[in-house]
């Protein structure tokens, strides 16, 4: 359920892996193509989703999303009951534990499997993923899971898996945010970035300057889009204030990245929040 740029992976990865695969997207017609290119078939609802597999893979956008597949006339809450439904969505840690417990209520088992990597890494079946549930993994989802990742981080019951994965999230992403302020910085005194490249060979900060400077400055494929970024920063900022923390220095980052897709740099590459910056400087400077 899901079939944006992960979504999509998965459903390949699996099917080259030799399951059985049934999609469903709120777009259909989406879905109905990748059908096509798959040679598979595709649900007309979350439900018969549901009804029709042993294990639901989630990859949705967001938490509004994962509510709307989850409660949504025709919902897979309601086909649940004996199934797995494995939540690989990045969403807040209240949204999670919610669709947990009704699934439960239900008689079917929830586990969160959010993971570390991009397409190719689904592709490759070179995923870390990071694995939540109250209740032990069938067999089904070992399999399932064995066949995507190189890598599986068991943490505890839910939401501690989501928990995991939004702090990674919100590290990398506010760490990419200061960068592009570094680089802009570095623009309005014109000074060239490879002597701040330079500077920091041989220092921890060198690792970040390689990953990010390319991508942040250049036009490649994205990975992981600015929306996305904003997104999950601000399910970091929720899930704490569940329990009364304040989180004003990613805030401010978020702010960064909904600021860039607005200017219309949703779709980017999230490193590309730099590159908003820089253009809006060369746009003032001319």
């Amino acid at each position: 359920m899901g079939l944006g740029l992960m979504g999509s992976a998965l459903a390949k990865r699996l099917k080259g892996a030799g399951f059985n695969v049934i999609l469903y997207n709120r777009s259909l017609d989406k879905a109905r193509r990748l059908a096509n290119e798959l040679n598979t078939y595709v649900a007309e609802s979350p439900a018969k989703c549901c009804e029709e597999s042993d294990v639901i893979a989630i990859f949705v956008a967001d938490d509004n999303a994962l509510v709307d597949v989850a409660f949504m006339p025709n919902g897979f809450i309601e086909k649940s009951s004996g199934r797995d439904v494995v939540n690989m969505a990045t969403v807040s840690t209240g949204i999670s534990s919610r669709v947990c417990s009704v699934v439960e209520n239900y008689g079917g088992r929830y586990v969160e499997a959010p993971v570390w990597g991009s397409v190719s890494e689904v592709l490759e079946g070179k995923l870390i993923a990071m694995v939540a549930s109250n209740k032990e993994l069938s067999k089904n989802v070992q399999e399932f899971l064995s066949s995507i990742t190189q890598r599986i981080i068991y943490v505890g019951k839910v939401p501690r898996a989501m928990a995991l994965k939004l702090a990674l999230n919100q590290l990398n992403m506010v760490i990419v945010a200061t960068l592009a302020e570094t680089l802009s910085f570095l623009k309005i005194y014109d000074v060239d970035f490879s002597y701040f490249e330079d500077l920091v060979r041989g220092s921890w900060m060198e690792s970040i300057v390689t990953r990010f400077l390319k991508r942040a400055t250049g036009e490649y494929p994205p990975r992981f889009k600015v929306e996305l970024a904003a997104k999950d920063l601000q399910c970091f900022i929720e899930s704490a204030r569940t329990y009364q923390l304040n989180m004003p220095i990613t805030a401010a980052a978020m702010h960064r990245y909904l600021e860039a897709a607005f200017h219309g740099y949703s779709d980017k590459d999230y490193p590309n929040v730099a590159k908003y910056i820089l253009d809006s400087i060369d746009k003032k400077t001319k």
